[in-house]
């Protein structure tokens, strides 16, 4: 997808090789997620978010953010013991890791300096703190959330808490017919997007308004959303400490020159 620059504001990722061999794996991430969700236990409230819709659905996500209370970079955590046993197997799930890190090439190869980014960042980070949680040693993002279903479908929402000019990476599982429901809905670029369980999408999520078309009863629907927070970037921008602690250090010219990088103008030139 591309603006009328020529700028790509969006990939759209096909398997990577055809037919029942990636049926298969699809039918093996699919179970994996679902396995995933039976073991773990989730209050009545968890369902109900800004990203679900309808009766709602659980998540999980694994990796490292900063940002939502937290004082320095940290863990995503696990809210119980079992759920994070869980979270470790569905880590470990080859099949899971194909449907992740299939993808990342494609990123690599058409939004180099985005990837360059995230994976110097994440680099970076991980050796100053060895004990953040690690995600796929492939995948230059920090963080992954699993949306668990059974129906996994979004309203219309942006991610503002991820790097604005940056992109999520959404992989679609699960056994629902594409053609009439789990459609991708980029609000911003008047595009509707077919997308079939086991394929992938390259979006700014920070930025572009986006949700899923219902679908139908009885269907299942998963998917899986990588990402890396925008406040991990500005960690490191800051000297490894957050905005406030480098406001309150930082020369009055620094700190003014930065405001005039986080406008809403100069998001939308990002």
């Amino acid at each position: 997808i591309v603006d009328r620059k020529g700028h790509i504001i969006g990939v759209l990722i096909n398997p990577p090789v055809p037919g029942q061999q990636w049926a298969e794996v699809v039918e093996a991430a699919t179970a994996a997620m679902r396995a995933a969700r039976e073991k773990m236990t989730f209050p009545t409230d968890a369902y109900h978010h800004r990203w679900a819709t309808g009766d709602g659905f659980p998540a999980a996500a694994r990796g490292f953010a900063f940002g939502g209370g937290r004082q320095e970079v940290g863990n995503i955590k696990a809210s119980s013991q079992t759920n994070a046993a869980a979270m470790d197997e569905l880590m470990e799930d080859p099949s899971i890791g194909r449907m992740a890190t299939y993808p990342i090439p494609l990123f690599q190869a058409l939004c180099y300096p985005i990837f360059s980014d995230y994976h110097k960042a994440k680099q970076v980070l991980l050796r100053k703190n060895p004990r953040l949680h690690r995600t796929w040693a492939r995948s230059p993002f920090a963080a992954v959330t699993f949306n668990l279903g059974p129906v996994s479908v979004s309203p219309p929402h942006v991610d503002g808490g991820n790097k604005a000019d940056g992109m999520c990476l959404i992989g679609a599982l699960g056994d629902f017919n594409p053609d009439h429901g789990g459609h991708l809905v980029c609000w911003d670029y008047d595009l509707i997007i077919r997308f079939p369980p086991g394929c992938s999408i390259l979006i700014p999520s920070a930025v572009v308004t986006h949700l899923n078309t219902p679908i139908q009863d009885g269907e299942e629907r998963f998917s899986l959303i990588q990402y890396s927070a925008g406040g991990l970037f500005r960690w490191i921008t800051n000297g490894f400490c957050s905005d406030l602690d480098w406001q309150a250090s930082a020369a009055s010219e620094k700190i003014l020159c930065t405001g005039r990088k986080s406008t809403k103008r100069a998001v939308r030139r990002l």
